[in-house]
């Protein structure tokens, strides 16, 4: 057998290992409680996944999903001391097993940390973004407006 027919051969006995697509890597994921009979297999996982599949296992593959690093804005109030009245939180998400196409897709997921999560698209997100950015705009003036309420009260008082 030539050396060209030696190779094709060879390589025709290798099973070729899938390509992982750009903006991937390969994560660990365990799956089933930890014990003996707990496995760990590898899958591809978005770059911007923060989720320890590991400690974060699932009992079936079909649930593995992934969430970006979550951000959260604290909303404190006088009367409640150090907790938050409201956290609102966003993070990217992706459930590639899901039936539906737009949670496959990377998505935007938005909560208060209370009651049902929203799942945006980019789309959708973007709109979020440009009225929370308004709300800060106002929220900055109602500051402004109460701060020199404030001062004018003050001095008020104390002339």
């Amino acid at each position: 057998m030539d050396a060209g027919k030696s190779t094709q051969a060879a390589l025709g006995a290798v099973t070729p290992f899938p390509a992982i697509a750009a903006g991937h890597h390969l994560a660990p994921v365990a799956l089933g409680a930890p014990g003996p009979k707990q496995q760990i297999v590898f899958v591809p996982c978005p770059d911007w996944c923060a989720t320890n599949h590991v400690s974060d296992y699932v009992h079936f593959l079909d649930d593995v999903d992934h969430t970006g690093e979550e951000h959260a804005a604290h909303i404190p109030s006088f009367f409640n001391g150090d907790k938050p009245v409201y956290t609102l939180t966003s993070a990217v998400g992706a459930d590639p097993m899901s039936s539906d196409p737009q949670m496959r897709a990377a998505h935007v997921i938005v909560g208060d940390e209370g009651s049902v999560d929203a799942y945006l698209t980019p789309d959708m997100a973007d709109e979020v973004a440009a009225g929370l950015e308004q709300l800060a705009a106002k929220i900055r003036e109602h500051a402004r407006t109460a701060r020199l309420h404030n001062e004018a009260q003050a001095e008020a008082v104390a002339a």
